[in-house]
């Protein structure tokens, strides 16, 4: 059995009415979605599914913490995931592409595979810069010598390596670029 198998849910032999499915969420889970930006974490899901003779109807809720890469110092960062969200299962022969809110599945199917939809709720769940937070004087709360690598350079500093730039174009092998640049356009030119 593969282990996003374990997020199906066989709803082929059950009555009418709701039940309640609990999924627990870990390391080995996002390990299986390839390079997703989440390196773990652990939570759990609660599914309460209302089935009927037409479709399905899913009531998911998510929670718990990832641990992703901070995008400020890139340090181990954790965030809280708390999700709630629905899906309707609707069934058909001609089964059409999964939008995030619809699934589609032949009547034949007779399991209802939900670690596409969780993996995706996490993931969407997570705010768009994840970084971390700062402290009561206001300094980022990030791994100080990784931020030191990654100082922001003064004015003066910028000034300073434009100006050596710009003396270093003005140097012979500076017109040697410009040069080549200008025939470079030129046979473009006669194309």
């Amino acid at each position: 059995m593969k282990l996003l198998d374990a997020y199906d849910i066989p709803w082929k032999g059950l009555s009418n009415g709701c039940h309640d499915f609990d999924f627990e969420i870990d390391d080995r889970f996002f390990g299986e979605f390839g390079d997703s930006g989440i390196q773990g974490g652990r939570m759990k899901a609660e599914v309460r599914m209302e089935k009927s003779a037409a479709m399905l109807l899913l009531h998911v809720t998510i929670e718990g913490e990832v641990t992703v890469e901070c995008d400020r110092c890139l340090g181990d960062l954790r965030l809280p995931v708390n999700y709630t969200g629905d899906l309707t299962v609707k069934f058909s022969d001609e089964t059409e592409d999964y939008d995030g809110e619809v699934m589609w599945l032949n009547p034949a199917e007779e399991k209802v595979p939900l670690a596409q939809y969780i993996y995706e709720s996490i993931v969407l769940s997570l705010p768009y810069r994840k970084v971390h937070g700062t402290g009561p004087d206001g300094e980022p709360l990030c791994d100080k010598e990784m931020l030191a690598r990654f100082r922001i350079i003064s004015q003066a500093e910028f000034d300073a390596l434009e100006t050596e730039q710009h003396s270093l174009a003005d140097t012979d092998e500076g017109g040697k670029l410009q040069q080549l640049m200008q025939e470079l356009e030129k046979g473009e030119d006669k194309e």
